[in-house]
């Protein structure tokens, strides 16, 4: 017999004894030990109909901070009308080999029976049945396996926190869900319920929402995403199916589940503590569900980018093609940033590549580096009489450069005979579709307002009941306006704009352009224009906003903060070289120069479904 089969024999004798605590063995003080391996954990993973947004989600999960050794994976996906099966194979057959294990199941292709002739997105009662059951069967699998820990997930949701899994463990409760951030008051924790087990608004549930309120939270609802600890012994009475006796409202997989919770006395917690991620909320059913589905993930992205957070694509699936033309129908879409601002260039470029806009790169003109030697030599005079309406002070360097840079890119568009251009300044957000919604609004200015000239995609609203456009959804007539955050420019009306001089009577480029469309308050300065013909529309809802809003931790204004023009003191500047090199073709950008007249107080950025 050879030395390690005599040696594999004692050892077994060995155990075998210390069982029976026959043998005792004496281990050396200075002996090593390997730290405790991490808790098991299965995650539960529903998919449908996601393949747009599945990237992202997927990227989440790999960037969890857990070793991947001790997760199983359990996939299951049915009924699809796009290709989410095959980014989940392509996931799969990069990533098993990483994972303990990974399951995946693939169902029926088709809609369910009783779905049939009922909009994308129905959620009808054998939808409702199949995913109880699969529900059930994830949870029975995780049990089989003897995981300590079970994570339910849907494909909706996206995970920023790599040590989210981490801290959920950590706070050792039966059930717990990490509050994900919404696009609206919608989340996947319910503050309330009522006596049949419907959903019921608490008192409370702004608070947590909002994180007026932070901490650990007692729920009567979680869902979409949570934490089942199986080591919990009250966790082994939880069920989706069969339901429970005394459960006697239609099938539906998260009230079940929360009755079985409830009747079993087992507590859920929700835990708004951290920023753990975001969830695609209920999206209207129709023909364009799929697409609304793709344009919440892209707005979930856009928000993490203007928020300077990390949504990291899973690199082992590719990412969607932009499906729309990549400079949305006009000639050119300038992109205004100072030079001085890389920070807000980089985000830029980011929600720009996002939405897959190409754009040029337009440098603004720093009021810092101007001074009267320079304006003189350009012909800029300040309007006759202009004071700022708030302040009783003349034009400030900032606001000039903020004219000028807008100024020369009319120029340019007067040089390169384009027919049609949009601006954006770089401190705004996009809203929530807004490609699809853009579409749909230029559309409708084409066929409703022939011959228009100005169109403004982001401003601040001076003035209530503005007119909306004869059968438009999107357009409506603007009144008094401030702010350049965004407008799209026809031929006729730059010729317009220009016809004036502008800078040899000039005021702050966001006066200018309501006085151009006969919308402007004060009557002394637009008697100094003439005609005041611009035809103008103005999107509504608006489809960007600014980036911040004054008194928001953050804000800067390079407009206001800056000299007025008779206290200007700096030498002259190289203002004209930088001014002709914006004709080059650059491809990228960003822009910093909005007029700032006391904007409305700070959104929360929810609204109500």
């Amino acid at each position: 017999m050879r030395y390690t089969d005599i040696f594999k024999t004692w050892m077994v004798l060995c155990l075998a004894l210390i069982n029976f605590g026959i043998c005792y063995v004496e281990l050396d003080d200075e002996a090593e030990f390997q730290a405790e391996v991490e808790p098991t954990v299965t995650i539960a993973i529903l998919a449908r109909n996601a393949a747009s947004n599945l990237p992202w989600f997927f990227g989440g999960i790999e960037n969890l901070n857990y070793p991947k050794h001790r997760i199983d994976i359990w996939i299951s996906t049915d009924h699809n009308e796009d290709d989410t099966e095959s980014v989940l194979k392509t996931w799969i057959d990069a990533m098993k080999p990483l994972y303990h294990n990974i399951n995946l199941t693939i169902g029926e292709s088709s809609r369910y029976v009783d779905e049939a002739g009922e909009h994308l997105g129905h959620w009808s009662e054998m939808r409702y049945d199949h995913v109880i059951r699969l529900r059930q069967e994830a949870l029975d699998l995780a049990r089989h396996r003897w995981s300590d820990y079970l994570l339910m997930i849907d494909s909706d949701q996206f995970i920023h926190d790599r040590n989210l899994l981490r801290h959920l463990i950590s706070q050792d409760k039966p059930v717990i869900a990490p509050m994900m951030n919404s696009t609206s008051l919608y989340t996947n924790f319910w503050g309330a319920v009522t006596e049949d087990g419907f959903y019921k608004r608490s008192d409370d549930y702004l608070d947590i929402l909002e994180r007026f309120k932070t901490g650990t939270f007692n729920v009567p609802m979680v869902h979409s995403i949570f934490l089942i600890n199986l080591r919990h012994e009250v966790t082994r009475h939880l069920q989706y199916y069969p339901p429970h006796p005394a459960y006697v409202a239609a099938p539906d997989d998260i009230i079940q589940f929360s009755f079985s919770a409830r009747y079993n006395n087992v507590p859920m917690f929700v835990t708004n503590a951290r920023y753990y991620g975001s969830l695609i909320p209920p999206v209207e059913k129709g023909p364009k569900f799929l697409q609304l589905v793709a344009d919440y993930g892209l707005y979930i992205r856009l928000v993490h980018i203007h928020e300077e957070l990390v949504l990291e694509p899973s690199k082992h699936v590719p990412l969607p093609p932009p499906k729309f033309d990549n400079k949305l129908g006009f000639d050119e879409i300038y992109l205004i940033n100072l030079e001085r601002r890389p920070d807000r260039r980089i985000m830029m470029e980011q929600a720009l590549a996002e939405l897959g806009i190409e754009y040029k790169y337009f440098p603004a003109v720093d009021g810092r580096q101007l001074n009267e030697t320079y304006l003189d030599q350009l012909g800029v005079k300040q309007l006759e009489g202009y004071l700022d309406p708030y302040h009783k002070r003349p034009m400030k360097m900032g606001e000039i450069g903020c004219f000028l840079s807008h100024y020369f890119i009319w120029k340019e568009m007067e040089e390169k005979g384009y027919n049609r251009i949009l601006i954006f300044e770089d401190d705004v957000r996009f809203r929530v579709n807004f490609i699809r919604y853009f579409y749909e609004m230029m559309a409708e200015a084409d066929r409703h307002i022939n011959g228009w000239d100005l169109l403004y995609i982001g401003r601040k609203i001076m003035q209530n009941n503005e007119d909306f456009v004869i059968n438009s959804r999107h357009l409506v007539y603007p009144g008094y306006t401030y702010w350049t955050l965004s407008y799209a420019v026809t031929r006729s009306g730059l010729k317009k704009l220009l016809a004036q001089d502008p800078i040899a009577k000039m005021l702050p480029v966001d006066e200018y352009l309501p006085i151009m469309f006969g919308a402007h308050t004060n009557k002394e300065w637009l008697e100094k224009f003439f005609p005041r013909d611009v035809t103008a529309l103005s999107a509504n809802p608006l489809f960007v906003e600014p980036l911040k809003y004054i008194g928001e931790e953050g804000y800067v204004s390079d407009t206001e903060d800056s000299l007025p023009i008779t206290e200007s003191k700096q030498e002259a500047s190289s203002v004209e070289d930088k001014v002709q090199s914006n004709s080059k073709d650059s491809q990228y950008s960003t822009s910093d120069s909005m007029s700032n007249k006391q904007p409305p107080p700070n959104p929360t950025g929810h609204t109500e479904l």
